[in-house]
């Protein structure tokens, strides 16, 4: 795979207008250190020549490529804005360039894109900034999948969730139905009983009341009864007393 590629813009050409002698020395040493990856020299050198000679965009632009090879990116992203301050266009579209590889090598690909198309608007022959920009590109579409099944992850946990306490609301509802059902029929069952109670207690009453009539009615017969056996048996003493020898 092709890597980013970091356009160092030494200050070589730059230097040749410089009226400080120091400030000359300074830059010319500082990039000598530079191509001998001797990057604290480096820093120190451009730094005692931004002392000398304060806002130059050319100096913050290599003290930028300086913080990008020590990895401190947050450091080029601050000296690479500043280089932008300058009309010189070519100075804008390598600012914007290597703008675009700190904020990719942080993993900010958003903004590694929109530097890199402000590179292209300035310099759109650039190819270097065309590919760094497709790959920045596919970076965050790869960058976004994660998030994007993690989004979708939630939502079916929380989809999840609301069904089950949907669920478990409609089971509490069912239940609570079924015992207030429960204790309606157990109310409808007490007042049937009590009906029952209430209309078996006058049965019993009547039942009592025929029991009265059917002893009355016993004691009746049985008193006629007793009644017809006396006239018998006076109607027998009568015969017996009248009775004056053999009937045949």
């Amino acid at each position: 795979m092709k890597k980013i590629t970091l356009t160092i813009f030494l200050l070589i050409i730059f230097t040749l207008s410089a009226s400080a002698d120091d400030y000359i020395d300074f830059v010319r040493k500082g990039n000598r250190a530079y191509s001998e990856a001797n990057f604290e020299t480096a820093q120190e050198l451009y730094q005692s020549a931004e002392e000398e000679m304060p806002n130059k965009p050319e100096i913050a632009y290599n003290l930028g490529s300086v913080s990008f090879q020590q990895e401190d990116y947050d450091a080029a992203i601050e000296q690479y804005t500043k280089a932008l301050e300058t009309t010189d266009l070519d100075m804008q579209a390598r600012s914007q360039y290597n703008l675009g590889n700190a904020y990719f090598k942080k993993g900010d690909y958003q903004n590694a894109i929109a530097s890199y198309q402000k590179s292209l608007e300035v310099n759109p022959d650039d190819h270097d900034a065309k590919y760094n920009l497709e790959l920045a590109r596919k970076m965050l579409k790869e960058q976004m999948k994660p998030e994007n099944q993690q989004n979708q992850q939630d939502q079916q946990q929380e989809q999840d969730q609301q069904q089950q306490e949907q669920q478990e609301q409609q089971n509490q509802d069912e239940q609570n139905q079924d015992e207030q059902q429960q204790q309606q029929q157990g109310g409808e069952s007490d007042e049937e009983n009590k009906d029952q109670q209430q209309q078996q207690k006058p049965q019993q009453g009547e039942e009592k009341e025929m029991s009265k009539e059917d002893a009355e009615r016993i004691l009746n017969a049985l008193k006629d009864a007793e009644q017809k056996v006396q006239e018998s048996i006076k109607r027998q003493q009568r015969k017996a007393a009248t009775y004056d020898g053999n009937d045949w």
